[in-house]
This record gives structure tokens, sequence and C-alpha cells, in this order.
């Protein structure tokens, strides 16, 4: 039911799906400005600079990036929650 070729396989089905991108200099950079700028984790630098990148909304429940004052679009998943 789990191990090491039950590990594989699950990687192997999410690599079929996602599309898994590097951060470039660029998106570094970014982040980095959004970190200096913001109140958050480089880490969630990261991921707003991902959205605005791709011009899309962040589904976060994150209270640290949602905000009136942020340029990047969010949907607050904590709505979603029953």
């Amino acid at each position: 039911m789990g191990g090491p070729q039950a590990s594989h396989e699950t990687v192997r089905d999410l690599d079929a799906k996602l599309d898994v991108e590097t951060p470039d200099s660029e998106r570094v950079l970014a982040a980095a400005t959004i970190k200096a700028e913001h109140r958050l984790s480089y880490a969630d630098a990261f991921a707003a600079a991902t959205a605005l990148a791709h011009d899309v909304a962040l589904l976060t429940g994150d209270p640290e990036l949602i905000g009136d004052d942020v340029p990047w679009r969010v949907e607050d998943l904590r709505s979603r929650r029953s």
C-alpha cells in the first residue's frame, strides 16, 4: 500500500498533471522585491510573484497574502470552509 514503489508512482502521476516551474533570476528578484515591500515569508513572496507573473489569482487562506493593499489578486480559500 505504501513504500518506495508507491511513492515513485505518485510522483510520476503528479508529474504528468503538473507544470512545474523553476524560478529564474527575474522571479527571484520579483519575490525579493515583494518581500521587501510586504511582511511575508520568502516562500509566500514567491507564490505572489508567480501569481503576478501568470496574471492569475493566488488561491490561499494565508492572512499574510490576503489584503487590500497587495498588488496580486487573491481568492480567499477561508470562505470555502464549512
